[in-house]
Parts: C-alpha cells; sequence; structure tokens
C-alpha cells in the first residue's frame, strides 16, 4: 500500500480536541452519579461517542492521505496475429433513428469497445475511413490506450475527408492501404481487417478488392450500422435520407463476411473464430491502483450519522428495574428524598391556597367600595 499525500494524514489530529471534550464530560457525569448514589451505566455504553469520534477523524485522515493498493500483474500478447478497426467517419455516420437516440457512430463506437473486451491480449488498432484510411492507434495488447485513442481521437470527419464534393458517401478503396502501408506487422501473417461502417458507399469492385486484401492474409470484415428511415437531427442536414438498404447484401454475395447492427453478437464471434489461439510472448508488466479514498470517505458517514442523528441511532438500552436507590439527606436537612418531595409538595399546596385567598378578599373589598 502507498499513500500519494502522507502529511495529509495529520488533519486527524483535528479530532483530539472533540475526543478531549468527550471524555471530559464522561468524567464528569461519572462524578455527579457517584455523589448521588446513582448507578455506574456499562463501560460500553460510556465510550460510544469517543470511539465514534475517533473513528470519523481517522477515517477522515487515512482518505486525505490518499492511500492506493498497487498491483501488479503480467501482460502478454498473441505474437501471429493483429486486428485493425476502421470506423467510417464519414457525415452520414450522424444519422439516428430518433432525436436524442445513439446516432450510427456512437453504436459502432460502443460495439469497438465491446470488440476489444472480447479479444484479451489480441493487438489492435484503430483507423479512420472516409474517402481515406488513416490510423488512430497502430495494434497494441494495452486496453487502457485502445479505449482513451477510441473515446478521444474518433469522431465525424476527425480527420476530415480529403478533397471531395460528398462528404456523405465512404469510399471503400482506401481498405487497400492495410495491404501497401504497413498498418501491420511485417511479421504477422493472420491479419483481421474490422470494418465499422453504415456503407452507404460509392461503388466499387467488392470482388476485386476482397481478392487483394486476402492475398495479404487480411480477413476483412464489415458490420453494418444502418436502419431504414434514419436521419441526421443536426443544423444543415436535414436532407439526409438513408440509403442504399441492399448494400449489405451485395457485399454478401461478392464473398465478403457482412454483419447487420441485429447480428452483434455472431460478428464478434467470427472475429474470436477468426483470431483463434496462438503462440503468446510476455511484453512486461501492467500496474492496477485501487484508490481508497473514496471508500474510507464513505465509510466515515456512518459514525457522522451516530453522532448527528437526532436522538442518536444507538437504542438506549434501559436499565434493569430494582429498587431505587434512596438518596440521604444531610442532617440539616433531615429525611429520605421521597421525604422531601412529599413537603415540597405540601408546601406549594398551600402557598397556591393563601394566593387564592387573598384574591378574593380583594375582589369583595372593590366591590363593597369605600
Amino acid at each position: 500500500m502507498t499513500f500519494a499525500e502522507p502529511p495529509a494524514a495529520l488533519a486527524a489530529l483535528a479530532g483530539v480536541v472533540p475526543v478531549g471534550v468527550a471524555v471530559l464530560r464522561l468524567r464528569a457525569a461519572r462524578r455527579a452519579r457517584r455523589a448521588l448514589g446513582l448507578r455506574e451505566p456499562r463501560l460500553l455504553r460510556q465510550l460510544v461517542r469517543p470511539v465514534l469520534l475517533v473513528c470519523l477523524f481517522g477515517l477522515l485522515g487515512a482518505a486525505a492521505a490518499r492511500p492506493d493498493v498497487r498491483r501488479e500483474r503480467e501482460r502478454t500478447t498473441r505474437t501471429d496475429v493483429q486486428v485493425i478497426v476502421a470506423l467510417d467517419s464519414s457525415r452520414s455516420m450522424l444519422a439516428a433513428s430518433r432525436r436524442g437516440t445513439p446516432e450510427r457512430w456512437q453504436r459502432a463506437r460502443a460495439f469497438a469497445h465491446r470488440l476489444q473486451a472480447e479479444l484479451p491480449g489480441v493487438p489492435i488498432g484503430l483507423s479512420s475511413l472516409t474517402n481515406r484510411l488513416l490510423p488512430y492507434l497502430f495494434p497494441t495488447s494495452d486496453p487502457r490506450a485502445y479505449d482513451l485513442v477510441l473515446d478521444e481521437a474518433y469522431g465525424i470527419e476527425r480527420p476530415p475527408p480529403g478533397l471531395t464534393l460528398d462528404h456523405w458517401v465512404t469510399v471503400f478503396e482506401p481498405l487497400n492501404g492495410v495491404v501497401h502501408h504497413r498498418f501491420f506487422s511485417a511479421g504477422v501473417h493472420n491479419r483481421v481487417l474490422v470494418v465499422l461502417s453504415d456503407v452507404e458507399a460509392h461503388p466499387f469492385d467488392a470482388r476485386v478488392l476482397l481478392r487483394n486484401l486476402e492475398r495479404s492474409g487480411t480477413t476483412p470484415v464489415v458490420v453494418r450500422f444502418w436502419h431504414a428511415g434514419e436521419r441526421i437531427f443536426r443544423p444543415g442536414a436535414q436532407g439526409y435520407r438513408a440509403s442504399q438498404p441492399d448494400a449489405l447484401g451485395a457485399l454478401r454475395r461478392d464473398g465478403w463476411p457482412a454483419f447487420s447492427e441485429t447480428q452483434l453478437t455472431a460478428a464478434a464471434a467470427f472475429v474470436r473464430r477468426t483470431v483463434g489461439t496462438g503462440p503468446v510472448a510476455r511484453i512486461g508488466y501492467r500496474r492496477d491502483d485501487l484508490h481508497l479514498a473514496p471508500f474510507l470517505a464513505a465509510a466515515a458517514l456512518l459514525p457522522l450519522l451516530l453522532l448527528v442523528a437526532p436522538g442518536g441511532l444507538l437504542p438506549a438500552r434501559r436499565l434493569r428495574s430494582g429498587p431505587r436507590p434512596a438518596v440521604t439527606l444531610s442532617a440539616a436537612g433531615g429525611g429520605s428524598e421521597d421525604g422531601r418531595g412529599a413537603s415540597r409538595n405540601r408546601f406549594h399546596e398551600r402557598a397556591r391556597g393563601a394566593q387564592r385567598a387573598d384574591g378574593r378578599s380583594r375582589y369583595q373589598q372593590r366591590r363593597e367600595g369605600p
């Protein structure tokens, strides 16, 4: 366990004053009970408040020091296979079924996260696809790097397409770039290219492209994020309508492994089968830190609630029934506590009777006049 801010633990010393006050009150209460001859409560009940104060300030001081539990795990990676996820970033990926529902590019990003989670240890890279194929991240087995780049870098027209008059339609020919521009490592022969797109693309020779990819050892997989009737609910794009409803069927007829958005589980299973199993190499260690400060701060709420709740949350335990101890008075006072109480009551009754008699006599005098 490590502490990010060890000196901050001194904040627990702020509890010295309230704990000291609670102890002084305990001592004063004990002296008063002895003077009156009252029974002492159990020690556990007397110590409840000081113990709660110690727990409260102790937990807050520990949380201020920001303790972490550090764990190191061995990192391994597959050496015989790599995967590239090409994400369509054309403007047509802004389409959605209704306003406020996830857009195509957001659904594609969610599936890209899922795909990485289902392929642990497999190097996966990211690229954008418009009318050109540009890499975001070359294949890596570090899931944190993959998630960070996917969340922060991928977006519509990020990067923007090359010079074109049509910002809405994707071009598939740039997928040949994975063969000629070293998107995959040279020593890797089992390559998988996963294309996440709405497949609203310019016409292209799908069979020739498939043949080129397979010659380089690359297996392409297309997952289409598209629904009929989708629209773009953003300013300046109200004229867009979903098109090319049979694009997925055309790819299948040309031999492409292609899946619709309702077949994501089958698409992930196909990628897993294509990746298969193979040799694994150790590439180092991965450090995972578990931050304990939030848990300690939350635990401090329990003693705080027990201290400040109205009436207290700890039920008071009644003393066992038994004869009530008598308090003897000094010789000057005389009598028992019960006797003194009865005398006091009789005195108050006589005083009230005298006041009533005096009030009646004054009223009678006012009526009779001078």
